[in-house]
């Protein structure tokens, strides 16, 4: 499925989750895919917990940028918003990752409310000092979170100005210079920073109009928003030849929606992130 649609121009390829390296297989997943012709950058979403064993191996599997989950440095903040996450476990696997030669490494901090705040100014001094991306997003609902009020999701514009009355001026970046521009984040550097901070704004500043994703669940499901209200099977056209995969492929994407429906409480079929990954 990730030839035909690499055949029909994607360039980019990520493999997210659940928890993708859980795979025994995923090395083999990311060989396959890396030799694809036309795949340009592979990268990969994980909550870190087995990166420092296989940052090595994923390397040279062909991976090239990866992304982790770390919400807080915050040990015992770290394993309620996890429910049982290690983060000098996590820790071991950023720096793996930063040995492994990956370039960016990012870490993604979604903002929960206010618990969470505090760590925002921690986060963004690693940047000053190491290659890291820290990235804000703003909490997306969803049918599992569904209970949380308006007033408890917090604004990455609140973020932002927190951030420039500790440190000063965020200047944004050019889209190329915190690594290939392949997602919404808005990105930003701080005066002598060796890294970067990037804000992704689903909720504030939807970027819909220049989504340009498309996400393919485990069962061979083609999703084309994360907040859709349904997915697009293509699992049983594999054994029918590529010309009719690809065919379904490009009749599908004319149905790929404008916006999503988030602020109007449309969350779609999403149940949880830990379904698909962002």
């Amino acid at each position: 499925m990730v030839g035909a649609l690499v055949r029909l121009g994607i360039r980019r390829v990520r493999l997210t989750g659940g928890e993708p390296l859980v795979r025994k297989d995923i090395l083999e997943i990311a060989r396959r895919i890396k030799a694809l012709p036309g795949v340009e950058n592979l990268a990969l979403s994980t909550n870190g917990t087995e990166l420092a064993r296989l940052a090595g191996p994923l390397r040279a599997a062909g991976v090239d940028r990866v992304n982790v989950s770390v919400d807080s440095l915050d040990a015992e903040r770290f394993r309620a918003i996890t429910r049982r996450g290690d983060l000098a476990a996590v820790w071991e696997g950023v720096e793996a990752a930063l040995a492994a030669g990956f370039s960016p490494v990012k870490l993604n901090a979604v903002l929960l409310s206010r618990q969470n705040l505090e760590d925002v100014d921690r986060l963004v001094e690693l940047t000053l000092h190491r290659p890291l991306t820290v990235r804000f997003i703003e909490m997306m609902p969803t049918a599992s979170n569904r209970h949380l009020q308006p007033g408890e999701y917090v604004s990455a514009e609140v973020v932002k100005q927190r951030i420039e009355q500790r440190f000063g001026k965020l200047v944004p970046l050019p889209a190329d210079a915190a690594g290939p521009r392949t997602g919404p984040a808005a990105a930003y550097r701080l005066a002598g920073a060796q890294g970067a901070v990037g804000f992704i704004t689903p909720l504030s500043h939807t970027f819909c109009a220049d989504c340009n994703r498309l996400r393919l669940t485990a069962r061979g499901e083609l999703r084309l928003c994360l907040f859709a209200d349904r997915v697009h099977p293509l699992r049983h056209l594999l054994g029918e030849g590529p010309r009719a995969l690809e065919a379904e492929i490009l009749r599908v994407l004319e149905e790929k929606p404008a916006e999503h429906m988030l602020a109007r409480g449309d969350y779609g079929n999403l149940v949880s992130f830990m379904e698909i990954g962002g």
